[in-house]
């Protein structure tokens, strides 16, 4: 379990009146007295694609801080009320410009690096794509490239870091 605290709410997101604390099933929660709403600290997902073949894997440059100019799997946040794998089909789409054809669930890691969601959780897929031009979203990557296994670039996330490890068979 990670040592992360959630946000610290003040106030009642629907009525704005302050927020009382009360204990439920043994657990401190935040609670608004005047709309009856409980505080449940949750985090966030996102999805991670491993597309590897031929001895190369593909990676996408991070344009954006966090861990900007280094490169990561094509990834991104899980939007409200979609599928992990609804997210994954999306997210290689925009950041390759590929079609996925396979998905298959390697792990979940949570993230332990990402300022902007601490502890979200990341569903790390093995990806087979339908052949094609990789184009990436400009807006996010500054750079698209198939990486031969043995000469790797610098990798930022420490998540993406553990799944490279395990795609080339070494211990974490």
């Amino acid at each position: 379990m990670l040592a992360i605290k959630p946000p610290n709410y003040k106030h009642c997101p629907f009525c704005g009146k302050r927020l009382n604390i009360k204990t439920e099933e043994g657990e401190k929660r935040k609670f608004c007295n005047s709309c009856n709403w409980t505080y449940y600290p949750h985090v966030a997902g996102a999805v991670g694609a491993v597309i590897a073949k031929k001895g190369k894997v593909l990676m996408v440059q991070r344009k954006r801080e966090p861990y900007k100019g280094t490169w990561m799997f094509p990834a991104g946040f899980i939007d409200y009320g979609e599928h992990p794998k609804e997210t994954l089909e999306r997210e290689v789409k925009e950041e390759t410009g590929l079609r996925l054809v396979k998905a298959e669930l390697i792990d979940v890691l949570q993230s332990e690096d990402d300022y902007r969601s601490l502890g979200h959780f990341c569903f790390f897929y093995r990806v087979e794509v339908k052949n094609g031009e990789i184009k990436t979203d400009e807006e996010e990557n500054s750079d698209i490239k198939w990486f031969d296994l043995k000469k790797l670039p610098k990798i930022g996330w420490k998540g993406h870091q553990v799944m490279m490890r395990r795609l080339l068979g070494e211990k974490n």
